[in-house]
């Protein structure tokens, strides 16, 4: 009985190990196939983080310079920036996106002509017309483009990931890049407040305290904005903004006195000029630049209300603006 017991152990050991004879197929890593997306190793190190504002209504594509990054794709490709989008041909490098609540690349096709996508307000690849953002790679300049479709709404935030990895058994040797994309309104300040009463009575909305908002969106210090809007032929314009449409008025020429960066408005804030029929307020840039002064025409109504929207722009990059809203009361 014992020898039986022995036999029977000895050989279940040998279907063990004849079970093991070749251990390197049981570990051997899953080939995908073409309708199977990877699964995603996670390599942080390999991973370039990036957050783009997009500032609403006037939406301008930005740009990641993939050669900045080249030491990535050296260290976990092997190659060049050049190498690797030229290995986009062949196949032996891909450009996929990847899914980060999955954890796996998405093999989604392109939907932005050869070399991109479009994404709807989930981050997922669609089609243009469910789109509010798109991605592409530009093979010539080396860049990945990132734009936001017009009418995309104040508070939209997305996140895309996207990375090159070679192509063999998985996708683990990669470069990866995530954004965090979202439309903000930086240049926006909103006022309310009362006209005093007297004919050609005023209040000034001071330029130092929103020195923040012009150094974020004009790219000026305070100093240098109000330099240039001492002079109605530097580079900041002042622009009416029609309420309906916010179009900015860049027809009409100033009407108004101070520095000249100045304008007289109807009672539906359209350029006019003094003494004409209708005039009712201006919107008037101070002689040392310091300030705007919002004031009245004679013999207004106490108690009118109005609401006006101006911009100060730059004449040479009209993206880089501040946006005043306000609402004023005749007292």
């Amino acid at each position: 009985m014992k020898k039986n017991l022995i036999y029977t152990l000895i050989g279940c050991f040998m279907l063990a190990f004849a079970a093991c004879d070749d251990i390197e197929d049981a570990t051997s890593k899953h080939v995908y196939g073409e309708n199977e997306n990877p699964y995603l190793k996670v390599n942080a190190a390999a991973t370039v983080t990036t957050s783009l504002k997009f500032p609403v209504a006037r939406f301008e594509p930005q740009t990641l310079n993939l050669k900045d990054y080249a030491a990535k794709f050296h260290d976990y490709l092997g190659m060049t920036v050049d190498e690797a989008v030229s290995a986009l041909a062949d196949g032996s490098v891909v450009f996929y996106n990847i899914n980060s609540s999955k954890g796996s690349w998405n093999k989604a096709a392109m939907t932005k002509g050869t070399t991109g996508w479009y994404y709807n307000t989930a981050g997922g690849v669609s089609e243009k017309e469910n789109a509010i953002a798109s991605l592409e790679l530009d093979k010539d300049a080396k860049t990945l483009v990132v734009s936001m479709i017009d009418g995309a709404p104040v508070g939209t935030s997305l996140n895309l990931n996207v990375g090159f990895a070679l192509n063999g058994p998985d996708y683990d040797n990669y470069v990866r890049f995530s954004f965090t994309v979202t439309v903000t309104d930086p240049g926006r300040i909103i006022v309310t407040d009362n006209i005093p009463t007297g004919d050609y009575a005023s209040f000034q909305i001071d330029f130092a305290d929103h020195e923040n908002v012009i150094v974020e969106n004009l790219g000026m210090t305070l100093k240098e904005f109000t330099a240039a809007c001492k002079d109605s032929e530097g580079d900041i314009a002042l622009y009416m903004v029609d309420n309906t449409t916010g179009a900015w008025d860049k027809e009409n020429a100033y009407t108004a006195g101070g520095s000249g960066i100045s304008y007289w408005l109807d009672a539906n804030c359209k350029v006019t000029t003094w003494n004409t029929a209708g005039f009712t307020l201006f919107v008037e840039t101070s002689d040392d630049g310091s300030f705007v002064a919002i004031g009245r025409a004679p013999a207004i109504a106490s108690g009118t209300k109005i609401n006006i929207r101006f911009v100060y722009a730059s004449k040479s990059d009209d993206s880089k603006f501040i946006e005043f809203i306000v609402n004023a009361t005749f007292d």
